[in-house]
């Protein structure tokens, strides 16, 4: 049985989490079996442990990595959260937006589709 959610509490969940990201508090938002889907991998990440694993890896890269919620919605037990990143990047303060489609199963999330430009990430080259 689904219990009803407000999109505003999911996404104040959210934008607490990426206001000050840890990787250790993932299970706070995610459901063991997350399947999420990312740009530029080409298949998904399964399982808590996987996506603990590629958050700490983002986090190491870009250890200021902050994500601030723009919109939000709620269909039912789908949310969508637009956001705006910021992180410095090979010593320069970068910002792009993006979004998250994510199904919830009891106010975790099950399944993820995210979707941003990486260009801005891959650093300069030489």
């Amino acid at each position: 049985m689904h219990r009803a959610y407000h999109a505003g509490d999911f996404a104040d969940r959210w934008a607490a989490f990426w206001a000050a990201p840890d990787p250790a508090r993932l299970g706070t938002l995610s459901h063991p079996g997350i399947v999420l889907h990312w740009p530029g991998r080409p298949e998904p990440i399964v399982g808590l442990d996987q996506w603990t694993a590629q958050v700490a890896g983002t986090l190491q890269r870009f250890p200021d990595l902050r994500l601030a919620v723009l919109a939000h919605a709620l269909n039912e037990d789908v949310a969508f959260i637009g956001w705006r990143a910021t992180a410095t990047v090979d010593g320069t303060a970068v910002a792009w937006e993006g979004a998250d489609r994510m199904r919830l199963v009891d106010g975790l999330v099950r399944e993820s589709t995210v979707v941003f430009d990486t260009a801005g990430l891959r650093g300069r080259s030489a």
